[in-house]
């Protein structure tokens, strides 16, 4: 067991700090439902998922390149040219001031008719900061991730930001809801800058470093771009069409349910993670039984470690949901519809993983990209005809589509079925063509 901890150490503590950020923003959330209210809920929800998403649309696939372009240096034992690191982060920065730019000149109509007009009237510029500062902590993420410095670079991306902010709602330094943006987006500044400061210290600017080419860092981020957006749209979209058709309330009432449901997908990502590594190895070696064999331990490790909290969930969302203030209890039907769209998500196992680990990336976009249209088109029509209940349904849908999808993918290209682990041996050797 020691050998076992030690061995995937740094997979545990990336799961460990990750569950403490769904704690901290959940204490967040907690604060704002029982003395604001839903409404106010629904509004810090609104802005601080908007500039987390837009944050993605800044930053695209050019993290996930940059962990892999800059780790090469570490493998060769070199420090990062800062050239380059200041190259890279220019880039996504500037990217970020170009959709501030079109916000400050034309985004505020669309905020406005988002948000039915109920937000602080200073909503466009913290919006801007924050989306500034998650741009930041983003790519400082993957470039301390890129350099092994894995427990900071988790903690700047996810921990810190809500760790600040629930520490000043603990010692009463903030109380109203302006408050609570302001000091949002004021520490995910300081959270940026930690990052910088700490990424700094794997760079030099003389003697023999490594060097990667923004050519080619924008090359291998560009079809990343498109799968990031699709990966991260639907919190952001869902939670801004129950604002605009149903209203602040209702979408107060939507984030908490989200913010429970999701903790069960911290778990599911936080194994995948360990065994992700593993999956690759084995495909490489071209042994598929194993591949297979991995899969269905990923998939049922994570049943195991989630069926505790989905059955409290279900039998007890309206009382759990009562915790944050009574008029919560109302979007108890809606969390037992994410529970058990995320324990079927489970179950289907981490197939979308494997296919991407098994050289089939263009069917992984392809399934990525008909459920995000899919979404777009859908998800304010059934707002429209069921409300909470019927966007709520068709989001967890979607959810559970995409992993059949991939999971019959899987079957098909590969013979391997994520479920149950076993080989359709016709398939054997077969390499992926994709």
């Amino acid at each position: 067991m020691l050998k076992y901890f030690k061995h995937h150490f740094h997979s545990i503590a990336s799961l460990v700090i990750r569950g403490l950020s769904v704690l901290a923003g959940f204490g967040v959330t907690y604060y704002i439902g029982h003395y604001l209210g839903p409404a106010a809920n629904g509004q810090y929800a609104l802005i601080a998922q908007t500039a987390m998403f837009l944050s993605v649309v800044a930053v695209g696939g050019i993290d996930l390149a940059v962990v892999k372009e800059f780790s090469a240096g570490v493998a060769k034992k070199l420090p990062l040219n800062r050239r380059t690191f200041f190259a890279t982060t220019s880039y996504s920065m500037t990217f970020a001031i170009a959709i501030i730019a079109f916000l400050l000149l034309g985004g505020a109509p669309l905020l406005a008719r988002i948000s039915k007009d109920v937000v602080p009237d200073n909503l466009l510029v913290v919006l801007c900061v924050m989306l500034l500062a998650r741009t930041l902590t983003r790519l400082m993420s993957a470039v301390l991730r890129s350099q092994r410095d894995y427990i900071l670079g988790q903690t700047v991306e996810v921990l810190f930001i809500p760790g600040f902010v629930l520490l000043a709602i603990m010692t009463g330094l903030i109380r109203t809801l302006d408050e609570l943006l302001w000091c949002t987006a004021v520490g995910g500044i300081i959270s940026g800058i930690i990052g910088v400061v700490a990424s700094l210290r794997f760079t030099r600017t003389q003697g023999e470093t490594h060097t990667a080419s923004m050519r080619g860092i924008l090359k291998m981020a560009g079809p990343l771009w498109g799968v990031a957006i699709a990966l991260n749209i639907a919190d952001w979209y869902s939670l801004a069409t129950v604002a605009a058709v149903l209203g602040m309330f209702e979408a107060g009432i939507y984030r908490v349910a989200l913010q429970m449901g999701s903790m069960l997908s911290i778990v599911s990502m936080g194994l995948y993670g360990v065994f992700s590594a593993q999956i690759g190895v084995a495909f490489a070696a071209q042994d598929k039984p194993e591949v297979a064999r991995l899969a269905r331990s990923a998939t049922m490790l994570s049943l195991v470690m989630i069926m505790p909290a989905t059955i409290l969930l279900f039998l007890f969302a309206r009382p759990i949901l009562s915790i944050v203030g009574p008029e919560f209890a109302q979007g108890a039907t809606i969390l037992r519809i994410m529970v058990v769209g995320q324990a079927i998500y489970t179950i289907t196992g981490p197939s979308g993983l494997v296919l991407a680990l098994t050289g089939h990336e263009r069917v992984n976009l392809l399934i990525t990209t008909v459920s995000t249209v899919s979404l777009l088109i859908v998800a304010p029509v059934a707002a429209h005809l069921a409300g909470l209940i019927g966007i709520t349904l068709y989001v967890a849908l979607i959810l559970v589509g995409r992993n059949i999808a991939s999971l019959y993918a899987m079957k098909k290209l590969e013979g391997i079925n994520c479920i149950t682990g076993k080989l359709n041996h016709a398939s054997f050797g077969r390499v992926a063509s994709s």
